[in-house]
């Protein structure tokens, strides 16, 4: 098969990409979900379920399965929301703020890793491609 679609090649790239975290972040006891949900956590605040779901385009079961095993490595925790009695805010836990460098380099070392064929200027020409065909403004 000749590898000549788009389609794909973002595939495949995308299953590399989850080849690649997974090996990096087992040894932190992540999966990819849950460490992309993380790095949402560090970087946003007053962050809902929903929040998420709409950001990475996950369903509710999957983004709750998450955020469940989050809490359960004592990675997050609840928060009430003051103008909602019915909604919660999900906020990083003391643990997870002393791991936070730690956890945000992986990010680097992840990028690095996936992008190592490229040249600066082919990694900056594939993310503005990638944002292009999603429709992402810059």
């Amino acid at each position: 098969m000749k590898l000549d679609k788009a389609a794909i090649l973002i595939k495949k790239a995308a299953l590399e990409f989850d080849k690649i975290s997974n090996g990096i972040l087992e040894e932190y006891d992540l999966t990819t979900s849950q460490y992309k949900v993380m790095k949402y956590l560090y970087e946003e605040s007053d962050v809902r379920i929903v929040d998420l779901e709409k950001y990475y385009s996950m369903s509710h079961p999957t983004t709750i399965g998450i955020v469940q095993n989050l809490e359960k490595k004592g990675l997050i925790e609840y928060r009430d929301n003051p103008n909602n009695s019915r909604s919660r805010f999900i906020v990083p836990s003391a643990l997870a703020l002393e791991r936070r460098t730690e956890l945000e380099g992986i990010g680097a070392e992840l990028e690095t890793e996936l992008t190592k064929n490229l040249s600066e200027r082919e990694r900056e020409r594939l993310i503005t491609l990638l944002k292009k065909m999603m429709g992402i403004e810059e």
